[in-house]
């Protein structure tokens, strides 16, 4: 608890601050004790299939072992493991040998050579802290704090790897005499080294004491183009000449350990990560918060001004018919239905149940099940659980939020389904949860498959999947299937008007009722109140940028969901003013359509952004998952359509007196 309050009273306007990080434990580090150095898989915002950094010809440790993960960081691409770097606390070390790896053949050049073609970077990570990149040309310095450091860079046509870095590790003392680690930079040279009197690594064999000798042999190797006295600099790297890639050639990787004192507090050190997604201390943020909270403001001002002015004109004056008619009937003078029209018209056929009431059930308990989870998972991240140095922790966080509101998605789906006449609970239970679980599986598992067929590390291991399978039949359908139960044991939802035996005929419609037209307005607005957002996040996911500003998602998440509600209640509104009584579905579809615009800006963002090619795996990766976040918006905008218009409906028509 505790740790809760002082999350919440550390956050900023911008969702960034210094604050404890729930279950990320300090560690203060003694005067030349070891620090680990651990390496994640390569990534690349080009191509965005991660690789393994030891499937390729890069130095490996003795012994190369796997950083245990939960399933969250499995799901993410996230590959964990130890280094061959020797760090040790404050000790400045300056031209350390790595290794000396072969290029082996042209096939397997060309492996890492496509690795510099397309943009991929080492992800390194002390102390739970990620490397970030520093890059210093022309006399100025850039930080790079998101993407990793570069394999290698292309010039003239030709491949030049980076075969020395100097990490340079921020520290701040403690009262009692240990340092935490605060920051991590790291700069990447491409170094044409060369080793002292010929001398050439001596490659590792298997086992026994020929393979100590060899170490013993290398350990004392030095490198005749750098003395050990200094760090390696920018003016020093250009003079040396940068390394070619090419086969069959040995390459020398080498490193330098800078040690440099810090005022940041390790409360803080997430802080500059962090920020970097907040461009302009957050200004675009709150300029589009506010444009869209003018969108929200105005249509529900027109929904106030429809609902005070022509449907408060309505009530009064068919109740005033109404109260003629009895007292007309009450002194004989007969019965005179006058001229009739509009809404009221569709009492004896608005609470008709739609066409395929099971469907639209299961995808309005659907969208009532993602509005919970986008509320659970974005309270737990504003508050710091969920922040990007506990990996992983968002995408358990999903998978369990969204296993744990099953029982609500069954509850409301079943409810809404017996008050349409339905008896079928076994069926509405399985479409429940069935239909977006599924959908996800299905893309999912394809989109491994492709993954283990191209031998990438952002494979997900078969035992995770099932684990994964096992969590959902476990705990999920269960919970949903207790949900369905009380849905289906309480009683039925009472409508203020039964529906006739026989269905009345809709009259002709005007084009701007047609269902593409409203739904092309009314999905807009909900899609324009969280765009920029969108902006961001997708910068986040596809150009490896940290975005953390929880509190402009938030209220994004929940601008939509008013727009979506608004939209959807004037949308059914004027479709009963047409005298239309298929409502329920175009209350649906018509906000739902913001799932439609997000899923074309996102085609349009990866031809313009991402620059990617047609049809390829990265090309299935993105429209695969976009495909998916594209029906989650969907159906958490159409959910609240319906809900807005279902309480409209009842409230307007429980108001009418009919005969």
């Amino acid at each position: 608890m505790r740790g809760i309050l002082f999350a919440v009273l550390g956050m900023t306007s911008t969702g960034v601050g210094a604050w404890y990080l729930p279950g990320i434990a300090v560690h203060d580090y003694e005067p030349s004790e070891q620090v680990w150095l651990k390496i994640n898989s390569l990534t690349s915002a080009k191509r965005h299939v991660p690789e393994g950094s030891y499937d390729f010809n890069f130095c490996k440790p003795k012994k190369v072992v796997d950083v245990q993960e939960n399933f969250g960081e499995f799901l993410s691409g996230d590959r964990i493991q130890n280094s061959p770097y020797k760090i040790f606390a404050l000790e400045d070390s300056y031209c350390n040998v790595l290794c000396g790896s072969w290029t082996g053949a042209k096939k397997r050049a060309q492996k890492t050579i496509d690795l510099i073609k397309n943009d991929y970077h080492h992800n390194w990570i002390l102390d739970n802290l990620p490397a970030a990149a520093v890059k210093e040309e022309m006399g100025s310095t850039t930080t790079l704090y998101a993407k990793g450091v570069p394999v290698g860079f292309e010039s003239k046509e030709k491949f030049y790897i980076n075969n020395h870095v100097t990490l340079i590790i921020k520290y701040h003392s403690t009262d009692v005499g240990t340092y935490r680690i605060v920051g991590l930079y790291a700069e990447a040279f491409s170094v044409k080294h060369a080793f002292t009197f010929g001398d050439k690594w001596t490659p590792y064999k298997k086992g026994g004491a020929e393979k100590k000798a060899t170490r013993k042999a290398n350990a004392g190797i030095e490198l005749a183009t750098c003395d050990g006295s200094r760090a390696m600099t920018s003016a020093d790297a250009a003079y040396l000449g940068p390394q070619e890639y090419v086969a069959k050639t040995q390459i020398v990787f080498a490193y330098d350990v800078v040690w440099e004192p810090s005022e940041v507090r390790w409360a803080s050190r997430w802080d500059i990560y962090l920020s970097t997604g907040s461009p302009a201390g957050g200004a675009v943020h709150w300029f589009a918060i506010v444009n869209a909270l003018v969108v929200v403001v105005s249509l529900g001002a027109l929904l106030a001004l429809a609902l005070y002015r022509s449907l408060r004109a309505d009530l009064q004056r068919y109740n005033a018919a109404a109260e003629e008619r009895e007292r007309m009937v009450g002194t004989g003078e007969g019965r005179d239905d006058g001229d009739e029209s509009g809404w009221k018209m569709l009492h004896a056929d608005v609470f008709r149940p739609p066409r395929n009431p099971l469907l639209f059930c299961a995808v309005v308990a659907s969208g009532a099940q993602l509005v919970a989870v986008g509320s659970i998972v974005f309270a737990f991240a504003y508050v710091g659980f969920l922040s990007p140095a506990n990996r992983g922790a968002l995408v358990v966080a999903l998978f369990a939020a969204y296993a744990l509101c099953g029982g609500l998605a069954g509850y409301v789906g079943a409810a809404l389904y017996k008050g349409l006449g339905g008896k079928r609970f076994s069926a509405t239970a399985a479409a429940i949860a069935g239909l977006f679980p599924g959908a996800c599986a299905a893309v999912f598992v394809a989109l491994d498959v492709g993954l283990l067929a191209a031998k990438s590390a952002g494979a997900a291991p078969v035992v995770v999947l099932l684990q994964l399978a096992g969590l959902y039949f476990a705990v999920a359908v269960p919970l949903v299937y207790l949900g369905a139960a009380a849905g289906f044991g309480r009683d039925a939802l009472e409508w203020p008007a039964k529906p006739a035996a026989r269905v009345r005929a809709v009259p002709p419609q005007s084009p701007a009722m047609a269902l593409p037209v409203i739904c092309a307005v009314a999905g807009a607005v909900p899609f324009g109140a969280a765009f920029v957002e969108l902006y961001f996040a997708l910068d986040a996911v596809w150009m490896e940028a940290y975005y953390y500003v929880m509190g402009f998602s938030s209220i994004a998440f929940l601008l939509l969901v008013l727009a979506a509600a608004e939209c959807g209640a004037l949308a059914t509104y004027y479709t009963l003013v047409a005298e239309d009584h298929g409502w329920m579905w175009r209350s649906f579809l018509a906000p739902a359509t913001a799932g439609a615009y997000v899923f074309a800006y996102a085609a349009y963002y990866y031809f313009t952004k991402l620059d990617g090619d047609a049809f390829s795996l990265t090309f299935c990766l993105y429209f695969g998952y976009m495909g998916l976040a594209s029906v989650a918006v969907a159906l958490v905008a159409g959910a609240a359509g319906f809900a807005a218009s279902y309480k409209l409906t009842r409230a307007i028509y429980a108001a009418v007196k009919f005969d």
